[in-house]
């Protein structure tokens, strides 16, 4: 019997998933994102809820979309990269279009969901989802609820600044992100900002997955390039126990499968942490690509649950 639908909406492919009882993966359908226009993005996420339907057999099946970017509670409008629903009410017209009711959240907050009451972070009671992949984002969960805030951009930690001493320690200028800001996480904690790092240490931007390759092997200058990138890492969770303060950080994105990455961070960690306090622990994601979709899911049948108390 399937329990729940979650859908994970990307720059370049939309993924549907259906859960059973027990949070196993019962069917999957993927999709390209729509490029061309916004109504037709609108019609591939309304297929896909109808889809979800279809093969569970109800209509009132819980399901959730996990979208990148943030989604103001206020004016009901998101602010995304790489699609085309910026400025756009696309959570309202949805439900308008279908007359049902569809939960949204934030992918990075999707993620964090999953991992904390399924996943790699279920035996703790506070767990921030970090995805380190082509950009860097979070999302924070309380005894398995999100913290999402006024804009869904709580846990964005990507988007705080690097602090100078750390840059100065480097020898690192801050660089412009893509989010207008200067001198963010994200500009040398990504993928693309590892090798930025490689590029500064050898001259030559080299691939992150090279770059492991080659520290782990001894070469000096990667293992230069990777003391850089973790001091910055280890930074980055000093400003999360400053905040938050969780019992453990899951792991996800496309750097999170570089070998003993945990260990790498975890390592970095002395020294930059506040004195004599305890350091979270640090783990690798269970479900990988796939939290995004149950983690959406469980969004949706939280919010079941809360209107179903309500009423």
């Amino acid at each position: 019997m399937v329990r729940a639908g979650g859908i994970d909406l990307g720059g370049t492919k939309i993924e549907a998933t259906a859960f059973d009882d027990n949070w196993a993966v019962a069917e999957t359908k993927r999709i390209p994102t729509p490029q061309d226009s916004y109504e037709n993005l609108v019609d591939a996420l309304c297929e896909m809820v109808v889809w979800l339907e279809d093969v569970s057999g109800s209509k009132g099946l819980p399901v959730g979309v996990g979208i990148p970017g943030f989604h103001s509670k206020r004016t009901g409008k998101f602010l995304t990269a790489n699609l085309l629903a910026s400025g756009r009410t696309v959570h309202q017209d949805i439900i308008d279009k279908l007359g049902r009711a569809v939960t949204f959240e934030n992918d990075c907050n999707c993620f964090a969901l999953s991992e904390a009451i399924l996943g790699a972070g279920r035996s703790y009671s506070s767990v921030f989802g970090l995805i380190l992949g082509t950009g860097v984002g979070g999302g924070y969960c309380s005894n398995g609820t999100m913290i999402s805030g006024l804009n869904g951009a709580a846990g964005e930690y990507g988007h705080l600044g690097i602090p100078y001493t750390a840059l100065k320690d480097l020898e690192l200028d801050g660089l412009q992100c893509g989010c207008g800001r200067t001198g963010c996480y994200e500009t040398y904690l990504a993928g693309p900002g590892m090798s930025r790092l490689a590029k500064h240490v050898t001259g030559n931007a080299v691939d992150a997955q090279i770059i492991t390759t080659a520290a782990a092997a001894g070469d000096p200058q990667m293992q230069e390039v990777m003391r850089m990138w973790s001091r910055i890492a280890a930074e980055l969770v000093a400003a999360l126990q400053c905040t938050v303060d969780p019992d453990c950080i899951v792991l996800g994105g496309g750097l999170s499968k570089i070998p003993d990455i945990d260990r790498i961070i975890a390592q970095a960690l002395p020294g930059i942490l506040l004195d004599q306090t305890e350091p979270p622990e640090i783990i690798i994601a269970q479900f990988g690509d796939s939290s995004g979709t149950r983690g959406a899911a469980l969004a949706a049948t939280q919010n079941v649950e809360i209107l179903g108390e309500a009423l």
